[in-house]
């Protein structure tokens, strides 16, 4: 059997390498993070070898690979959120029906057009014929399988009810998908005001106080010089700029800046600190632990597991870090409530639901209406702040351009254009 070398961290973060026999490198990385190690290289003994020879430096590889985690992953992992929600019915529907594991996994791959989600299948099929767990396939995919979907296949395969955990996925998978959609939807107005903005003003409208789009209509008129191109090199051309400037910081801050719990830590509380914007961050974040919290209670995991995950999948350090102190509390023998309590992060009414679902014995269910309760709240203030911010910035849009149309009134019009008073600026400056 293959044998193969891996570069891990352990959960103080020192570096751990090691040797592991599998039978090909996905099965290794699923061994490696079975151990409880955050991998970052599997490599077969004769790869490590050339490397060793005069391969990329190591500090290279884990770089690369903390951009691919950190930036390319997240944002092309190849498997939608409703791809995967898809799979996850389908499965949990094949295995209700009756169809042996690999078969279902067979027609499964039939039903899936995702190439990469087919890849994976695959591997499955190999790993359920030679006997192992799907678990350990899943686990080699991290940027498509998150810890929660694996701590819940796992307890699946260990207490024998993967049809009922397909189905808790699926619909944790299906809330995750209409929360991202809600998202989406409240700050679609804002973004397409503030491209409106840019597009009729031009960034050089803060250097002359001339809109862009008059530059244009003016050169139509046979007034000026100014073409549509330079009028798409000041527009798109400047958007297309800041983006990958603000790639660039984003980028700079995912591989250094925050792989430091403290400045990710550091900076969330910077944004739940700002006016209006900081509590429906805080919000959102909240109702995602508690959908996570609650679909890991009811699936019988845990409650100290149930904790750390939900936390995790809240996408908030610091709630991640707040989870971590309630569980430490919760083994000293503390109260639920309490431990959350004592953390100062969640607000009175998750702890008063949470002290009744300790009273009732309905811990999950309460879980389940925190989370509705935050995301509704969460959502009509994103539909507030949304249009208060779109109809700013209209009014801020609207003061410019009647800024620009008094200042070319009194300017002396369209004649002074030619005696070469305003020819300048609405030449573009040439």
């Amino acid at each position: 059997m293959p044998e193969y070398t891996y570069i891990a961290r352990d959960r103080q973060g020192r570096i751990v390498e090691g040797t592991i026999v599998a039978d090909n490198s996905a099965l290794a990385l699923g061994k490696v993070r079975q151990m409880g190690y955050e991998v970052e290289k599997v490599r077969s003994v004769e790869q490590a070898a050339r490397e060793r020879a005069g391969a990329a430096p190591v500090q290279q590889v884990r770089l690369a690979r903390r951009f691919q985690e950190n930036l390319l992953f997240p944002v092309v992992s190849g498997v939608s959120l409703k791809e995967l929600a898809l799979f996850y019915r389908q499965f949990a529907t094949l295995i209700h029906a009756g169809f042996p594991l690999y078969q279902a996994l067979v027609t499964l791959e039939s039903q899936t057009k995702n190439s990469r989600l087919k890849e994976i299948i695959r591997a499955s099929q190999r790993q359920v014929q030679a006997g192992g767990k799907l678990s350990d396939v899943f686990a080699a995919y991290p940027w498509v399988f998150s810890e929660l979907q694996m701590e819940m296949l796992r307890a699946a395969e260990y207490g024998g009810m993967l049809e009922d955990m397909l189905h808790r996925i699926a619909d944790y998978l299906e809330q995750e998908l209409s929360l991202r959609r809600l998202i989406s939807r409240l700050t679609l107005y804002p973004k397409i005001v503030v491209l409106s903005a840019l597009f009729i003003l031009g960034p050089r409208f803060f250097l002359d106080g001339t809109p862009a789009i008059s530059r244009l209509i003016i050169a139509w008129m046979g007034q000026g010089s100014y073409s549509g191109g330079q009028y798409l090199i000041d527009t798109a051309g400047f958007l297309a700029i800041a983006l990958l400037i603000g790639f660039a910081v984003v980028a700079f801050c995912r591989i250094t800046l925050f792989q430091s719990d403290t400045a990710r830590e550091s900076y969330e509380r910077l944004k739940m600190s700002l006016p209006w914007l900081g509590a429906v961050i805080r919000g959102f974040a909240l109702a995602k632990f508690g959908r996570a919290f609650g679909a890991m209670y009811a699936a019988g995991l845990p409650i100290n597991l149930a904790i750390r995950v939900g936390g995790n999948a809240s996408g908030s350090r610091m709630i991640a870090r707040a989870t971590g102190r309630a569980m430490l509390a919760t083994e000293r023998g503390a109260l639920l409530s309490q431990a959350f309590q004592e953390t100062g992060v969640f607000p009175k009414i998750v702890i008063d639901m949470l002290h009744t679902g300790e009273q009732t014995g309905n811990l999950d269910a309460m879980m389940n209406k925190v989370a509705e309760y935050l995301e509704g709240e969460a959502e009509s203030k994103a539909y507030l702040y949304a249009h208060v911010f779109a109809t700013a910035i209209y009014l801020m849009v609207a003061l410019m351009v009647g800024y620009a149309v008094i200042k070319f009134a009194l300017s002396g019009g369209y004649g002074s254009i030619g005696g070469g008073a305003l020819n300048g600026i609405y030449d573009g400056g040439e």
